[in-house]
């Protein structure tokens, strides 16, 4: 599914926007000035010349003060030392700073005498000891976090190359649904694939463009998919992919001159998944119980926003947990299964497991793997997969 799937094109977006989360660089960043900029104090004390503070009771002569901001002050006399704050410039002549703890002044304020000595270059922070200019800083496809929002703005950007959000379009299907909050009649539900679903979009840092509920109608449904084509990156259904008269998405998706890649796929829940394109995009099919469609979504939707938005990392982010009791697939299909992480790292279902028991999904922390015809003692490493 991924092979094809190249990141969306490059666009400058401020480091202080608040749409500069979780972006992906398009290019790898370097660094535009030293940091530090200059040498400067690492403490509160006085810059002075080593060799005038290397033994206790050295008495020196305070001469001015440096502050951050200001410029750097003229070059340090034998015998003197200047009053100097954190982040100020070390004035000339200086080759280290000592603490004002480690130091007593006289009560005239004019002199000082070393308690404890300063060895050369301690307390100073160097010119370009963290980064140099053209220093790599944030590889490209790495997804923005304030660390490196913090790192970036000190090295001179203030908008970065990132790649574009995918716009989603989002269509469920179904004759039964309605809008949540609304009154039901007989045999209908309350629609809430689309609801989650975006949900999942935008926690990807995908943009939802459009959501449509249509009814069994192979007109309409075809006319929504040529819609949801012509304005979105990819097209997500949910409902309508499985084998019954009702599920009309795969005929829709040929009726609009679409083609259809493959459908089925051999795991539980979410076997009817189907993926085609429409129009150069592509339509993710993803099966009408929600908890099939949740599934499916974290499992082949997720991967494929991230990688558009130029993600290089794994497909599937991961973190490693304990089953807490046996657990055993007797069908040949591999499961993924809602689970629930105690404190201790230990994970159990989250409760029954059918693809209509939502209750379970919403106690849910992440998905576990269980292979076809497969026993899994207590105490076994799971890869716990979530969203």
């Amino acid at each position: 599914m991924l092979e094809p799937v190249r990141p969306l094109p490059a666009e400058l977006v401020s480091l202080l926007s608040p749409q500069i989360d979780g972006r992906s660089a398009a290019e790898t960043l370097h660094a535009r000035v030293p940091l530090p900029g200059f040498d400067n104090s690492a403490m509160d004390g006085y810059a002075v010349r080593a060799a005038d503070a290397g033994v206790p009771g050295a008495r020196l002569e305070i001469r001015g003060q440096a502050a951050a901001g200001s410029a750097p002050q003229e070059s340090l006399n034998a015998g003197t030392a200047v009053r100097i704050f954190t982040g100020a410039p070390i004035p000339r002549g200086a080759d280290a700073v000592i603490m004002q703890e480690d130091v007593t002044v006289e009560p005239t304020g004019r002199f000082l005498s070393v308690v404890d000595p300063v060895k050369p270059w301690e307390n100073i922070r160097f010119q370009g000891e963290d980064t140099r200019p053209g220093e790599a800083l944030v590889p490209a496809g790495t997804s923005l976090g304030p660390h490196h929002v913090a790192a970036l703005l000190a090295s001179g950007w203030e908008q970065v190359p990132v790649h574009r959000r995918p716009r989603v379009a989002i269509i469920t299907n179904g004759s039964e649904l309605r809008p949540p909050g609304s009154s039901l009649a007989a045999g209908q539900i309350h629609e809430s694939n689309s609801g989650m679903l975006a949900a999942l979009v935008r926690r990807a840092g995908a943009m939802v463009v459009s959501t449509e509920w249509v009814p069994d109608a192979p007109d309409l449904l075809r006319s929504a998919l040529e819609s949801a084509a012509s304005q979105g990156d990819v097209i997500l259904t949910a409902g309508g992919a499985s084998v019954g008269d009702h599920d009309l998405v795969r005929p829709a998706l040929v009726a609009a001159g679409g083609a259809l890649d493959f459908w089925r796929i051999d795991m539980k829940p979410g076997k009817p998944f189907l993926q085609g394109t429409l129009m150069g995009v592509p339509l993710l099919g993803l099966p009408g119980n929600p908890v099939s469609a949740f599934v499916t979504a974290v499992l082949f939707v997720l991967p494929v926003l991230r990688r558009l938005q130029g993600s290089r990392g794994e497909p599937h982010p991961a973190s490693v947990a304990i089953w807490a009791d046996d657990v055993e697939n007797t069908d040949r299909r591999r499961h993924y299964i809602r689970i629930t992480k105690d404190a201790d790292g230990r994970i159990r279902p989250s409760g029954p497991q059918a693809s209509h028991r939502l209750a379970s999904l919403a106690a849910a922390d992440g998905l576990a793997e269980i292979p076809g015809k497969t026993r899994i003692p207590a105490g076994s490493t799971a890869r716990i997969l979530t969203w």
